[in-house]
């Protein structure tokens, strides 16, 4: 969700940027890295305490700023355009589970019945770049064919999460990642914006 369709206001980062002597991307950066990927593949980044006691103070800080949070690329009318086309969309994220689902309802698209089905890390109780949250839309939406699905994120994990699963890649560029970070992953598409989602679906002949 945060940096795919959810924008957030800077001033939940505050605590991620006093706790490292470097720049909000470096510092974001770190955040993800040590957070969101296996131990071994940290091993020799900052400490794993002072890690998670920043992710600690970012998720506290997002949950106090929830009426703050804004969308991505007119995220809403992204969703409405695909599901006009018959397409059905699941949501992802790796926050806690609780905080997700205050996002999701703040962004009012369940009840605007602009989004099939979300779910997080702590719900299948496995991480990115496992292809479980995936793997748990596809289930919940009877999807089988992995090739019917197109997975987008704005983190190179999550694009390494979607080739775990088999489906379509496309990489954003709206989150704290740029390019080549991303296409490191090898996605399938890089795009500026979930806002130019319909248009290279409509293109490729997904829609």
């Amino acid at each position: 969700m945060l940096g795919t369709t959810v924008d957030y206001p800077l001033l939940v980062l505050p605590s991620i940027t006093n706790s490292y002597p470097y720049s909000l991307g470096t510092a974001m950066e770190n955040l993800y890295v040590t957070k969101f990927k296996e131990k071994q593949r940290v091993k020799g980044k900052i400490s794993e305490d002072k890690t998670f006691a920043s992710y600690r103070d970012f998720t506290t800080t997002l949950r106090e700023s929830l009426e703050q949070l804004r969308e991505i690329g007119c995220a809403s009318k992204v969703f409405k355009q695909l599901k006009e086309k018959g397409v059905a969309i699941a949501m992802e994220s790796m926050l806690p589970a609780l905080l997700s689902f205050e996002i999701v309802k703040r962004m009012d698209w369940q009840e605007q019945k602009l989004i099939d089905y979300w779910t997080c890390s702590e719900i299948v109780d496995e991480e990115r770049p496992s292809p479980a949250m995936i793997r748990s839309c596809m289930r919940h939406l009877h999807v089988r064919d992995p090739t019917e699905v197109v997975k987008v994120d704005d983190t190179d994990i999550g694009i390494e999460e979607g080739r775990n699963a088999g489906v379509t890649t496309i990489a954003v560029l709206t989150g704290t990642q740029i390019r080549e970070q991303l296409e490191a992953e090898k996605p399938d598409a890089v795009l500026p914006s979930i806002r130019e989602l319909p248009s290279w679906l409509t293109d490729k002949g997904y829609i």
